[in-house]
């Protein structure tokens, strides 16, 4: 759900929310010497060739697996060893629903909630937020509620308890909404998001149908690279990671060739950085499907690799030319500071760097990292009034032309500065 070495960085100021402290002390332009330089130029490089030479790159397809084979020989050729994780997913959900003479995209269904392709017809009910839903009221209908106030996942808890038949959460933005339930096993109820625009047309009508669709049996792959620490058996580990898959028809140069291209920037850098701590380099493909990549590799780490497991630095939309999108933000799932916010926020000062927002954002592969209790964040560029990312989000405009250099520079400089940060700690 993201350069001409950089000669200078934007001294600003250190926002948590809508509160603002001034960093003490920034005066100069000029980066700290300690701070690694980000290559705009080359990562432009990687994201032309990801989006306008390979592609779309929708999960199970071939050139998805063209790009996993592109990114691996990047990390060969910087030395580095590559393992493929192979995975498969099973289910896809997606539909649509019918209501009058309308037919309304839904986002995706959440897997747990819906094992097989089903039709479910109900009355609408207009649930506000979820808040308080009358079992009188919600039983047996399709409740429809609006996105904020209380996490997705209270919301379906409450429309389950309530007796709904189904659930529609509709976004405060004009993007569909991710349904994505922080502890999905607890959620039965069928639910799926949508986008604000349909979900306010879908309360005027009375009656509607929800098709879900499910997409069986598609393998992806991860790649990883890891650079190994030194004069240790059990090393803290960092997690640098970024998603190379698409939306189908979407050449994904933002969404996420941008993060793709600074986390291949960073294998190169990283050779310059003490080995303190074992960084691990991840490329996760199938993040468009409910980050079932992120989730399969994070099942597989074992209780001592997650005792070990300091931070997840996740780089997901980092360079959009949308010029609402004026302001960095890091996010994490419950909108919280964690070890990998810190992190950020000492780099931004050491290196005289103009700091990130912090914001909830329950989408994208941190989320995997954050439910097994590694502190995780995610990086990406959002408009300060709505939170948007962009006109072109998940459609064929998301292109190279919508690629700004200079964002993409202030990123990934701040990224590459925050995992030195805490290679360091």
């Amino acid at each position: 759900m993201k350069m001409i070495l950089m000669s200078a960085a934007l001294a600003g100021s250190i926002i948590w929310g809508s509160s603002a402290v001034q960093v003490n002390g920034i005066q100069s332009h000029s980066i700290s010497e300690m701070a690694p330089l980000f290559d705009e130029e080359h990562a432009y490089e990687t994201i032309h060739e990801l989006s306008e030479v390979i592609g779309p790159r929708e999960t199970g397809t071939e050139k998805e697996k063209e790009a996993a084979s592109y990114i691996s020989k990047r990390i060969q050729d910087e030395g580095l060893a590559v393992r493929f994780q192979p995975f498969h997913v099973k289910t896809y959900y997606s539909g649509s629903v019918m209501a009058g003479d309308h037919e309304y995209p839904i986002r995706s269904a959440d897997k747990s909630a819906v094992e097989n392709e089903e039709r479910v017809e109900g009355e609408v009910l207009d649930g506000g937020y979820g808040l308080n839903l009358d079992e009188k009221e919600a039983k047996g209908k399709i409740a429809v509620l609006r996105e904020g106030k209380i996490s997705v996942s209270q919301k379906l808890k409450n429309a389950q308890a309530a007796g709904a038949k189904a659930v529609i959460i509709y976004n405060s933005k004009t993007k569909p909404l991710a349904i994505r339930p922080v502890k999905p096993k607890h959620i039965k109820v069928p639910a799926a998001g949508m986008k604000k625009e349909d979900g306010e047309a879908l309360l005027k009508e009375k009656q509607a149908v929800i098709q879900f669709k499910n997409y069986r049996n598609r393998t992806s792959q991860n790649i990883i690279g890891t650079r190994k620490a030194q004069h240790t058996k059990h090393p803290d580990i960092l997690y640098v990671t970024a998603h190379y898959d698409t939306v189908k028809d979407a050449p994904g140069a933002d969404d996420n060739a941008s993060g793709t291209s600074a986390v291949l920037e960073m294998i190169e850098q990283s050779k310059h950085l003490p080995k303190n701590k074992e960084i691990r380099f991840i490329f996760f493909g199938a993040e468009e499907l409910w980050s079932a990549g992120s989730s399969y590799y994070v099942s597989t780490l074992t209780s001592d690799e997650i005792k070990h497991s300091r931070a997840n630095f996740n780089a997901d939309m980092i360079a959009t030319d949308w010029k609402d999108a004026s302001q960095m933000y890091i996010t994490t799932p419950d909108g919280k500071k964690n070890a990998s916010v810190n992190y950020a926020v000492n780099a931004a000062q050491r290196a005289q760097l103009k700091a990130p927002r912090l914001t909830q954002l329950g989408y994208s592969d941190h989320v995997s990292f954050y439910e097994a209790g590694i502190p995780s964040a995610n990086w990406i560029w959002l408009s300060p009034d709505t939170q948007e990312p962009g006109p072109w989000y998940h459609t064929e405009k998301d292109n190279i032309a919508h690629i700004s250099k200079e964002r993409l520079n202030e990123a990934g400089q701040l990224l590459l500065s925050a995992v030195q940060e805490a290679n360091m700690d």
